[in-house]
């Protein structure tokens, strides 16, 4: 299956787990479906990830590893103590800057890792918010930030615009550290410190999300996105 077609399909598997999961109040039925959907991702394109060994290079199972770890901390976020949650998603950021910096050095970047390590990211961002919402340190809209990414593709998919890589900006830069902090925040701060907090962030990513969809929707001819 082509990426940009599994893309979508992930997206909307992503948002049916989201809603099965407030619908029904139980983690299992959020964690069905993104495992599902991964795997069928990862088995799909081992033609494109076996050219840099069994294991797909050492990029690919960094970002293998910071998948596995968000799917335990979701499966186990009831039981585990809110510190443990809280280093590990530092860990997991800090993995997210190797396996790109491992990706160049050993030039086994492609396709499919680029996709993977994207993914896993929005992943991330959705499964914090759900371990917030699980534990009851804030409401359900603390999932919006990571139901945005995928309404945006599948908004792009149903009126027919390809999806492009956008650039690099400060903006994109300051956003995502934010709300990743804002994220790992209501596991070992108080929440009158991290509910204004997530709630900045959610503006900002509302702002992102809106700046770059008018940019695809109608973009200009002095600036191209690229």
């Amino acid at each position: 299956m082509q990426i940009e077609k599994w893309t979508r399909y992930h997206a909307a598997a992503m948002l049916l787990a989201t809603f099965l999961f407030v619908f029904f109040n139980n983690v299992l039925f959020f964690l069905v479906f993104p495992v599902a959907s991964f795997l069928f991702f990862i088995i799909t394109s081992r033609q494109e990830w076996q050219v840099f060994g069994w294991w797909g290079g050492l990029a690919n199972v960094i970002t293998s590893l910071r998948w596995l770890t968000i799917t335990w901390l979701v499966w186990q976020a009831q039981a585990i103590h809110p510190y443990v949650i809280f280093v590990l998603g530092i860990l997991t950021l800090v993995a997210d800057g190797l396996d790109g910096y491992y990706a160049r050095k050993y030039h086994t970047v492609s396709v499919f890792g680029d996709s993977f390590d994207k993914e896993t990211d929005a992943f991330f961002v959705l499964a914090y918010g759900v371990m917030i919402s699980q534990r009851e340190l804030a409401g359900h809209w603390v999932l919006l930030p990571g139901l945005l990414r995928y309404g945006y593709v599948l908004l792009l998919a149903w009126r027919g615009i390809k999806s492009k890589t956008t650039a690099s900006s400060f903006r994109r830069q300051f956003m995502g550290m934010w709300l990743m902090g804002t994220l790992l925040a209501p596991f070992v701060i108080t929440p009158i410190v991290y509910i204004p907090s997530l709630i900045f962030a959610i503006g900002m990513v509302f702002y992102s999300f809106g700046k770059d969809l008018k940019e695809m929707w109608w973009p200009s001819e002095e600036k191209v996105i690229i």
